[in-house]
């Protein structure tokens, strides 16, 4: 029978004109969006989590009518431009003397490296999220990072919490970061230490301080029923630097909010992917203009996107994203001069900490 629905499925693909999606009419909501909502309770009775802000409201059978429709971007959906790719081993993230890096590995994959401390956001190092095949293979493997490494988690979708990468690196880690209900499947992957918090919870490790934010995204995976678990995005602080983390959201007032309250982001690292057809995508992912958006309500120094070039997940090519994004700052000059797009593989070296540079250390660009 599952056969034969996969065969009725593939049979009828592409079979229903593209929904049209009013953006004047999204952007409205978002703008109503009460910042209050952002410390409301989130999690209803029967135990699942939500937005309060704006709980998403599309039909479980959403899924299906865009599998079944037509590409939305026609022709220029086989348009795919080349991924951007540095070589890198990653062996300087074992060198606790290396000055202070980000590396972007991938997709929502980057390890960051300052003070000795070594941290890894959402580890997918893996060919494949569930049966999404990668287009673009991490440029290292989970043995590239150190024992002791703090690894952060933001939701359980399989492009963020990859099972073969984190049985590999978890047993070798050291403190294991999630949101709430995370921790037993973390704990079933190796995980020595894991605490979940909920949103603006923080906690201290190794020097580095850890928040725990809103996002506005849900949570599915197979043993994890909808919205079972919560999602997040996390905020790094460490010598007077701050690094916000996006992991998977949409468009929503709480960038806003976090630009508020944590003033002087240094590095903004927000996702961009999976945005086309708008109808579909709009709650979840953020296209090139809400990125900007996002970026300018953080207050952040640079704007590092993410997300992009490694996988299909959308109606567009894997390395749309980054063309989208780079033909709408043409016509905003100051804002493009902080856009820092990574290859995959890419280093970035980070400014040192008040106080002056180690030995030997590279001035950023």
């Amino acid at each position: 029978m599952a056969a034969g629905l996969a065969v009725l499925t593939m049979s009828l693909a592409g079979c229903l004109p593209p929904r049209p999606f009013d953006e004047e009419a999204w952007r409205a909501k978002v703008a109503a969006q009460d910042p209050a909502a952002l410390y409301a309770p989130h999690r209803r009775p029967d135990g699942a989590f939500f937005n309060p802000w704006q709980p998403e409201d599309r039909s479980r059978w959403s899924f299906w009518r865009w599998v079944l429709s037509r590409n939305s971007l026609g022709e220029d959906a086989g348009n795919d431009p080349d991924t951007p790719v540095q070589a890198n081993d990653g062996a300087y993230l074992r060198d606790s003397n290396a000055p202070d890096s980000l590396t972007w590995v991938g997709h929502a994959t980057f390890a960051l490296q300052w003070s000795g401390q070594v941290v890894l956001t959402d580890p997918f190092f893996s060919q494949r999220a569930a049966v999404v095949k990668r287009k673009v293979p991490a440029p290292f493997g989970p043995q590239a990072v150190p024992e002791g490494a703090v690894v952060l988690i933001s939701h359980n979708h399989y492009d963020h919490l990859d099972a073969d990468s984190l049985e590999a690196l978890l047993p070798r880690a050291g403190v294991t970061l999630c949101p709430l209900g995370l921790g037993p499947l973390l704990r079933e992957l190796g995980a020595k230490e894991v605490r979940e918090l909920d949103w603006w919870q923080s906690v201290e490790v190794g020097g580095t301080r850890f928040t725990c934010l809103p996002a506005q995204h849900w949570t599915r995976r197979l043993g994890q029923g909808y919205n079972e678990v919560l999602w997040c995005a996390w905020l790094m602080e460490r010598g007077g630097r701050k690094i916000f983390f996006g992991a998977d959201s949409g468009y929503f007032v709480g960038y806003r909010e976090i630009g508020r309250r944590y003033p002087g982001i240094d590095l903004a690292l927000l996702p961009m992917g999976a945005y086309q057809p708008r109808w579909f995508m709009h709650y979840a992912h953020m296209n090139p203009p809400e990125v900007v958006q996002a970026f300018q309500d953080l207050g952040a120094r640079l704007l590092i996107p993410m997300q992009w070039g490694v996988m299909p997940l959308g109606d567009e090519p894997p390395a749309w994203p980054l063309k989208d994004l780079e033909n709408y700052l043409r016509d905003r000059p100051k804002l493009k001069t902080r856009l820092q797009a990574l290859p995959v593989g890419g280093r970035l070296m980070l400014k040192p900490e008040p106080g002056g540079r180690r030995e030997g250390e590279t001035p950023p660009a």
